[in-house]
């Protein structure tokens, strides 16, 4: 039975990874996923890879969850932009990766390839300049560029990859889609001292994101109860200050699983940890 359900998603999430893009740039390199490989073949630790990519490509849910959160990102915007105390300029900060911008199908060919993440793979796909918008994204940054909010976009792709991701944004009618309005990963994955900068001249009114570390420095390190506490401590601020997009494919609560639990591979691990709740 376990083999027919993975059989029948690796069909699906094949069918929806190599569906041809209509806006490719001229020049850019392909990343192509490969043909459907048999389920026997794929490593066991991959199957909530498999999952959670075809949630977030296949279910309406994903996609209410996106429009019900862009929708109190506008509600939340407009009341903070009222309460500002005007001494500087209003701004409004958003990751890119999962946020804005949809890199499910590079999941489904990690998947498809049996490949975990590396740069070089990465930046091909980046390259492509197809990334879609998910959904309510664009609309909602243009609706803050229509209150007279900045938009700034604070992402830990790397500046090597600005003039793709401009591209990209700009093709789909992001606000402020351009280098000046982008801060890039230059050393560090940390955001905070990126945030900073903008504060100089800007009051952050709204931070938008898929992983808690897009918000604050609090997050960086969740420690052993993996953030549980700091969400307790910081409640009133999810749906007024902070806004959370949903990720079930990575991200650094992921990343804190993996590293702490016993086991030697990824599945190993993860049911190390459901055998422990």
């Amino acid at each position: 039975m376990k083999k027919l359900i993975i059989v029948t998603a690796i069909i699906m999430l094949a069918s929806c990874a190599t569906m041809k893009r209509t806006s490719v740039p001229a020049g850019a390199r392909s990343v192509t996923p490969a043909a459907n490989v048999p389920a026997a073949e794929l490593p066991d630790d991959q199957d909530h890879l498999i999952l959670a990519t075809l949630w977030f490509q296949k279910s309406a849910e994903m996609r209410a969850l996106f429009y019900q959160c862009f929708r109190n990102a506008e509600i939340a915007l407009k009341e903070n932009l009222e309460l500002s105390d005007r001494t500087r300029n209003a701004a409004v900060v958003l990751d890119i990766d999962e946020t804005l911008l949809d890199n499910s199908p590079y999941q489904g060919w990690q998947v498809l390839k049996q490949k975990a993440f590396n740069n070089d793979d990465w930046f091909r796909w980046v390259e492509r300049a197809s990334a879609r918008p998910l959904p309510g994204a664009v609309e909602f940054t243009r609706y803050a560029d229509s209150l007279g909010v900045e938009v700034f976009y604070v992402s830990n792709r790397t500046v090597e990859e600005m003039g793709p991701t401009i591209r990209n944004m700009a093709a789909y009618g992001f606000a402020d889609a351009d280098s000046t309005h982008m801060l890039l990963k230059e050393t560090t994955s940390s955001k905070v001292e990126r945030r900073e900068r903008i504060e100089q001249n800007f009051e952050i009114i709204l931070l938008v994101g898929d992983n808690l570390a897009d918000l604050s420095r609090i997050y960086e390190k969740r420690g052993p109860d993996y953030g549980f506490e700091a969400v307790e401590k910081d409640r009133r601020l999810f749906g007024t200050n902070y806004i959370v997009l949903p990720n079930p494919m990575y991200g650094n609560w992921l990343n804190d699983l993996l590293r702490t639990a016993p086991g030697s591979t990824e599945r190993e691990k993860l049911i190390k940890l459901l055998e422990a709740f």
